[in-house]
């Protein structure tokens, strides 16, 4: 089922000063663009657009409650944004933001139950080619609960623009691959901005990021 050669790998940048990511697919598939909203009320902190900017289609979109470790994602129905179907990702720790939990359904496999996926921080395991710094807590791997198989890498490498490489390793379809990369760049984000908190100095780390 998982191959290094049917992998897709995803460059995530964004600029310093820029309030979007963009996303580039290395394996010649789709690209993405990502707006960005932190002071918008009921607007989703970041929302996915399959395209070069943010009149593209919206295909998901992410919340970042800022009292909570958690995240919540949403993917696009036929009908479009408006009919979103979201999920909850949520911190196993609450002293630490090392692993997530994500019960979702993936649509190629023929189970009653959602499938219990686990994003978790890695020092060991990087995308095909890099190799995770020990230094960065932006590194993840994204985890089947029951089979312990590595269905996706991110490998943080940050430079002036540059986030890091997103690469799935497990063939679940088109909507897997969305749902995987916008909660990719939601825990990215997520870091991002508790770093920034950290940087200045207040005292919101309390509410986890």
């Amino acid at each position: 089922m998982t191959t290094s050669d049917s992998s897709r790998r995803f460059q995530i940048d964004r600029g310093a000063f820029s309030k979007h990511y963009d996303v580039k697919s290395i394996s010649g598939g789709a690209s993405f663009y990502v707006d960005v909203s932190s002071f918008t009320p009921g607007k989703p902190d970041l929302t996915l657009h399959r395209g070069a900017s943010k009149i593209s289609p919206v295909v998901a979109a992410c919340h970042l409650p800022k009292f909570s470790g958690d995240l919540k994602i949403g993917l696009a129905g036929p009908a479009g944004p408006d009919s979103m179907a979201w999920e909850d990702i949520t911190r196993e720790s609450v002293l630490k933001a090392s692993e997530y939990r994500w019960q979702t359904a993936i649509p190629d496999i023929a189970t009653s139950e959602n499938r219990v996926l686990f994003w978790k921080r890695t020092h060991s395991v990087g995308v095909a080619g890099m190799s995770p710094s020990s230094l960065s807590v932006r590194n993840f791997k994204l985890v089947d609960g029951q089979t312990d198989e590595i269905l996706a890498v991110f490998t943080s490498d940050r430079t002036l623009s540059g986030c890091g490489v997103l690469e799935i390793r497990a063939n679940h379809g088109e909507q897997f691959d969305v749902s995987v990369l916008i909660s990719c760049i939601g825990l990215y984000e997520k870091a991002r901005r508790r770093s920034r908190r950290s940087s200045a100095g207040g005292s919101g780390g309390g509410g986890g990021g």
